[in-house]
């Protein structure tokens, strides 16, 4: 049986997550029904605490060029 948590994020995964969570203000509980992955995961990479690469390189961006992290997934 195929359980649909097993699943691996690409990059671009969860730099959408982060954008949904620290751009557009989304909750976790909004961002799950997005991606085939539970809450605790999503909230675990909005907190830095999974895929700290990431996140740490979406919040250099994002303090770096406001505007521009703005238009990250405007037209996804």
């Amino acid at each position: 049986m195929n359980n649909i948590y097993n699943v691996k994020l690409t990059d671009r995964d969860v730099y959408h997550i982060l954008y949904l969570n620290k751009v557009q203000g989304l909750q976790p509980y909004q961002i799950e029904k997005s991606f085939p992955v539970s809450r605790a995961t999503i909230k675990a990479i909005v907190n830095g605490k999974s895929r700290k690469d990431c996140h740490a390189a979406f919040m250099d961006f994002k303090s770096r060029y406001p505007r521009k992290v703005k238009q990250l997934f405007k037209y996804d």
